[in-house]
């Protein structure tokens, strides 16, 4: 997961323009398996693997990924985890943010 985690972070960031915290709690998904097994795949996974979606996705995009043909696993929490700091120049003046995670034990903090 954390590969998938780390990629859904930075799109979160980049892509949909979230700051540090808004990256955080946005919903997960989890892929496993594929057709190039790492040789950890559940006996009988399919050649597409499993989607796993976290609570928070919409109902419509769930729907849509079955429709394409996308298997749905039940969410069983491996969503990663994630801190984050962030620093910035604002007018001149360095800022610090910082973010953390809903889905665990953490706290960021940045001063």
């Amino acid at each position: 997961m954390q590969p998938q985690g780390q990629t859904q972070i930075v799109l979160n960031r980049v892509d949909y323009g979230l700051d540090v915290q808004a990256a955080a709690d946005s919903p997960r998904w989890h892929h496993e398996g594929s057709s190039q097994s790492m040789g950890e795949d559940r006996p009988g996974m399919g050649p597409i693997g499993l989607l796993r979606l976290e609570a928070g996705i919409p109902v419509a995009t769930r729907k849509a990924l079955v429709d394409l043909g996308w298997p749905m696993g039940p969410s069983d929490g491996g969503f990663g985890r994630y801190e984050g700091i962030e620093v910035r120049m604002e007018g001149g003046r360095r800022v610090y943010a910082a973010g953390s995670e809903m889905r665990c034990d953490a706290v960021a903090l940045a001063y």
